[in-house]
């Protein structure tokens, strides 16, 4: 009976790898210090999933209640620069599909909830004869062939396999909140650069014409800002969009940053998704990098059982970070280039700018490209 792969962290990416490796038939353990419970903010955070991601959610028989993005448009807030994406331009059904993030959790955790060990925490950690020794915080050790770090971007226990980051701060606030739209499509996610700030709106529910906000703002202007200031501010977006949007909850605030690690693996152990790298949200790419993550290492654990061996062995592992590691460095700059081309005051480089928006959005073939790069179907 081979010893169970060992996860830490029970939230959306490791019980993924779970349901991955369930899939499989490969023996597993999770060990999550907060399995999910009710809370007064849940229904406000959503997580937006590419065309690749929704579709393996339902080949796992994961089924929630979610919103169906088939368009997107994109703005450049200070002048004409427009851009427009359809499902149809890549031959898809829809582009990409809007979840509540705690009604994810919730069921994926029920589906996986057999296999983990719950209100511990991995505390350490040591490579002994092929196997893992794993310390949890109570004193209590488990063996294992390969422990997998599936925790937050602040994660501590990351920082054993790969000390040295790059890291990125932009300076910027993230808010997220629900409105209520009327003049909207409920099929078409919407985003625009407005001076320092980033406006997105993605449809959340069918029931309503509601949509998730995530609005980022330079940490200067968020600093004091009360809930009343910041819901005046939706004025100027009214006007860009010719449409009402009205609160629907509170806001969820956050700082950003990106950041990514040297390595994503040793001998034993690798982490993933956004214990080895986050980015900034305005590509809504964030969870779909970390599962592409979770899917390739599930791959190369699935290729070491079937030949005998362990799954923590440096080739598999390597291999893992090796299909991963430029990839996710690609997204991570190419977001980083968009965010710096979008807060450039200069006029002069903002006429630039928006013929390039109006050009790119002329040429079909480019935009087909990036439809499918960003729906996780074609790498580019």
């Amino acid at each position: 009976m081979h010893q169970p792969v060992l996860i830490s962290g029970g939230g959306i990416v490791g019980t993924f790898l779970g349901l991955e490796l369930s899939s499989r038939n490969i023996p597993f353990q999770i060990i999550e210090k907060t399995p999910p419970k009710p809370s007064e903010l849940d229904g406000i955070r959503t997580l937006t999933l590419n065309f690749t991601v929704s579709e393996r959610l339902k080949d796992l028989g994961i089924s929630i209640p979610h919103s169906t993005i088939k368009k997107m448009r994109v703005f450049d807030g200070l002048g004409t620069g427009f851009l427009s994406f359809h499902a149809e331009d890549a031959d898809l059904d829809y582009l990409a599909s809007v979840v509540d993030f705690a009604e994810l959790r919730k069921e994926l955790f029920k589906n996986i909830q057999d296999f983990v060990i719950p209100n511990k925490s991995l505390e350490s950690f040591e490579v002994k004869n092929s196997s893992v020794k794993a310390r949890l915080d109570d004193g209590s050790n488990i063996l294992s062939p390969l422990v997998v770090i599936a925790e937050g971007r602040n994660s501590k226990t990351a920082e054993k396999v790969s000390l040295k980051k790059a890291q990125t701060d932009y300076h910027q606030i993230a808010r997220t909140f629900l409105v209520e739209a009327s003049g909207l499509k409920n099929d078409t996610a919407i985003q625009v650069f407005n001076e320092k700030e980033i406006f997105a709106l993605m449809p959340f529910s069918q029931s309503g014409n509601y949509f998730s906000v995530v609005w980022s703002v330079p940490e200067s202007k968020a600093k004091d800002q009360g809930n009343d200031l910041i819901f005046k501010g939706l004025n100027k977006y009214e006007k860009k969009l010719s449409c009402s949007l009205k609160p629907a909850s509170e806001i969820l605030s956050f700082p950003l940053y990106s950041h990514h690690l040297k390595k994503y693996s040793k001998e034993g152990v690798c982490v993933v998704a956004d214990a080895a790298h986050s980015i900034h949200p305005l590509a809504g790419q964030g969870i779909n990098i970390g599962i592409a993550d979770v899917g390739i290492l599930a791959e190369e654990i699935d290729n070491a059982f079937h030949r005998g061996d362990s799954p923590g062995k440096t080739m598999y592992l390597k291999n893992y970070e090796l299909r991963r590691k430029s990839l996710n460095a690609s997204m991570i700059n190419g977001v980083d280039l968009l965010f710096r081309i979008f807060q450039e005051e200069n006029p002069y480089f903002r006429v630039l700018r928006n013929i390039g928006l109006r050009g790119v959005d002329r040429l079909g073939f480019i935009k087909k490209q990036f439809i499918l790069h960003a729906s996780g179907i074609q790498k580019i």
